[in-house]
């Protein structure tokens, strides 16, 4: 996996698209911080943050609709919440175990919303299932890249949060398409394996 080239694809999507894309995460970082209904409403917006990075990434034009994508399908909708219920409880018990079993469930099974958001008749548990799946082999590799934005957060600490105006775009941005290439990896290799 080539780390680098993910982040400058993410970094290259951004010009001309920076400001409306960071428009987006306010608007899900609000939202979900909503007392009461942020906890149901942030997975589902995150989700709809999702189809705008992937827009992002695809060139074309961002706009903030898809981020409400995932409540014209209540069930849809649903689903994805309770992928990152069960998924977020997994981690807080590992947490607790040891921190490093939290991370290590995390890595694994991080990016079953990704998944639920793009297959609507999937299972629940299915979703997490196939990013255990996905991530096999790539855990070492997207604890690294996730730590290479280190720099960033430090420096979005020092500024006390202006720096993060600049960052979280790119970071984000960066997290959708590392899942895009490892899906895209993931598919060549069962194609292979099934020639």
């Amino acid at each position: 996996m080539n780390r680098s080239a993910i982040k400058t694809e993410a970094k290259e999507a951004l010009v001309g698209k920076r400001l409306m894309f960071l428009v987006a995460i306010i608007v899900v970082g609000v939202l979900s911080g909503i007392p009461g209904i942020g906890f149901i409403v942030g997975p589902i917006l995150t989700a709809g943050l999702f189809v705008i990075g992937k827009e992002v990434l695809a060139k074309k034009e961002v706009r903030l609709d898809p981020l409400f994508t995932y409540f014209k399908d209540i069930e849809h909708g649903l689903k994805i919440f309770v992928v990152v219920l069960i998924v977020s409880l997994a981690v807080a018990i590992g947490m607790l175990l040891f921190i490093i079993p939290g991370i290590y469930v995390a890595l694994k099974y991080g990016q079953a919303i990704f998944i639920m958001s793009e297959h609507k008749d999937m299972d629940i548990f299915d979703a997490i299932k196939e990013s255990g799946k996905l991530t096999e082999g790539y855990k070492m590799d997207l604890f690294i890249f996730a730590l290479s934005f280190i720099g960033h957060i430090l420096l979005g600490m020092i500024t006390f949060g202006i720096y993060l105006v600049y960052a979280m775009p790119y970071i984000m941005l960066s997290m959708h398409n590392y899942y895009i290439h490892l899906k895209a990896i993931k598919a060549d290799s069962t194609t292979i394996i099934d020639a």
